[in-house]
Formats: C-alpha cells, structure tokens, sequence
C-alpha cells in the first residue's frame, strides 16, 4: 500500500508544479480582454478630458458675460445667481482631478505576474476608471445645464433690453 502512495504523491507534486509554471490560454485572454476594455475606457476618458476642457470655457464664458450684463444692467441681474455657474465649475475641476489621479495611480500591465493579481489589479483600474467616467459624465452634465440657463437668461435680457434702446433712440 506504501509504494502506491509514493507514486501518486510524486505526482500530484509534478501537477501543482507545472500548474505553477504558465497561465492557461483562456487565461491569458481574461487578462487580454480586461486589459483592452482598461484600455478602451481611458482612451474615452481622454475625450472627456477634451470635453472638461471646453465646458470650462464654457463656464468661463457665461460667468463674464453675466459679469458684463451686470455692468449695463444691474437691477435685471441683481437678483440672478451664478452659483450653478460656480458649483459646475468645482465639479468639472474635480472630475480633471480625478483623472488625473487615477493616472498617476494607473499601472501598465505586467502579464508576468499571476493571472489573479493580474486580475485584481486590471478589475481595480476598471473600477477606477468608471468612477472617473461617472465625475466627468456628472460634471459635464452640470455644466450644460448651467450655461444654457445662464445662456437663455442672457438671451432673454438682451431681447427684453434691445426695444427699449431702440425706442429710447426715436
């Protein structure tokens, strides 16, 4: 009975130390495929980046028009907030922020570690990069809303102002 155990045990020892010596296939498609969509994700986040840029100039522009309207009206945009102005402004900085953290803390991936930290690691830059996505998606969200009011208001003053200055000049 002992001598069919030695045989056995030499190789099961033989199994786990081949099991240790490579990932499968299927395995290193896992890590393949997740890398990709890691990948996919923060080539859209270099979009969103572009896009957070130009909200705030948007945001910078509605903020000096408003500044300018206040100048030649005062009592009409007295009561007029920018606070939504300034709220998506914070919150598109924010979402750079984020970004911009996530890469500093963004690791290439290393397909000679082990495939479940390969995993863990890819799984966690994933998660990372959503998180971002959902601040800039917020963010710029916000900021639309926020210059179209101000854009509307804008709007609806000059209308409002432009008959009176025309009947003032006859």
């Amino acid at each position: 009975m002992r001598s069919h155990i030695l045989p056995v045990l030499l190789l099961v020892c033989i199994a786990v130390a081949f099991a240790g010596c490579g990932k499968s296939a299927e395995m290193k498609k896992m890590e393949a495929d997740l890398y990709a969509s890691v990948t996919s994700m923060h080539d859209a986040g270099m979009t969103l980046m572009s896009k957070a840029n130009a909200a705030m100039a948007d945001i910078d522009s509605a903020v000096a028009q408003n500044e300018r309207l206040a100048a030649a009206h005062p009592k009409e945009v007295a009561a007029h907030s920018m606070d939504d102005l300034m709220a998506a402004k914070a919150k598109v900085a924010a979402a750079i922020t984020s970004m911009k953290e996530w890469m500093g803390s963004f690791k290439p991936y290393d397909p000679t570690k082990g495939h479940e930290e390969v995993m863990a690691e890819l799984t966690k830059t994933k998660d990372g990069i959503t998180k971002v996505k959902a601040n800039f998606d917020e963010a710029l969200a916000a900021a639309k809303t926020a210059v179209d009011t101000h854009t509307a208001f804008a709007a609806e003053l000059m209308a409002k102002a432009a008959p009176a200055k025309k009947g003032a000049k006859k």
